[in-house]
């Protein structure tokens, strides 16, 4: 009796035994559990933040391709400005040269005419004062010491004046003639002239809408935009660096972590 109680006691205190390791394995299976759903969870959100930072990413090479892209927009109109500018530049210059070489003309051909019309003045008022001075001694006529010789040489005289006076009619007239067709020259000239003025404030005109873009924007400012698309680029770029080491490091912290776990299990169940 006193073994079969002896058996009863050894067998109650291995089953308290066998109960408080089931307790025990129960509690480590509960906190292995706990651990797997925490470890899930980790890996569901590193796999979150990967797909995340893999989006950034994505947006972040997208904007580098629109800021490569328009920094090569940029350099081909600062490009197209230039040769703008030196086409411009070379017109003006041509205008310029043109507009000296015309005022040049203008000045020398009313130089002439001026001239001209000033000679023909005085051979004008030359002429008028010769007609004038024979046409009076020809009233007043020559008082000899005969008058017979006065007679005789009165129709020859008359002739001789009618003769003279048709030469100088004839002469003023050619010299009316040359006035006026001086004075048509003039206009002529004043016209051509008032024609080039206009021509060449249409070409000045016609250069200031040549482009306006070109004299609204400076080039100073192109380039210091180009340099900020620069700067954003570098970055972009050292931003898209920092985030791989970032998913790098994760990757790192993720398998560390599986790695940190697994070794626990393994120790808890030796």
């Amino acid at each position: 009796m006193e073994e079969y109680l002896h058996h009863m006691k050894t067998l109650r205190s291995q089953m308290n035994e066998v109960e408080d390791q089931a307790a025990k394995i129960s509690v480590e299976e509960q906190t292995h559990i706990t651990t797997f759903q925490t470890l899930d969870k980790d890996l569901a959100s590193a796999k979150s933040e990967t797909k995340r930072l893999k989006e950034d990413t994505e947006q972040m090479m997208k904007a580098k391709g629109e800021i490569c892209s328009q920094i090569l927009e940029k350099q081909r109109k600062i490009a197209s400005l230039d040769s703008d500018s030196y086409t411009l530049a070379q017109t003006l210059e041509l205008i310029q040269q043109e507009r000296v070489s015309l005022s040049a003309r203008l000045v020398e051909k009313s130089t002439y005419y001026t001239k001209v019309a000033d000679d023909m003045n005085s051979k004008l008022q030359q002429q008028q004062d010769w007609v004038h001075t024979h046409r009076i001694s020809g009233e007043m006529g020559e008082h000899g010491s005969v008058k017979e010789e006065f007679d005789k040489q009165t129709a020859k005289t008359k002739g001789m004046g009618n003769d003279a006076e048709k030469n100088l009619i004839a002469k003023l007239d050619s010299a009316k003639s040359k006035l006026v067709e001086i004075a048509q020259m003039k206009s002529k000239l004043v016209t051509e002239n008032n024609k080039m003025k206009q021509s060449i404030e249409q070409l000045k005109c016609s250069a200031k809408d040549f482009k306006t873009e070109l004299f609204e924007m400076d080039i100073k400012t192109l380039e210091e935009e180009y340099k900020a698309l620069l700067s954003d680029r570098a970055g972009e770029i050292e931003y898209l660096q920092s985030l791989q080491k970032q998913i790098k490091q994760l990757k790192v912290n993720v398998v560390n972590s599986f790695s940190l776990h697994f070794a626990e299990i393994r120790v808890s169940y030796y």
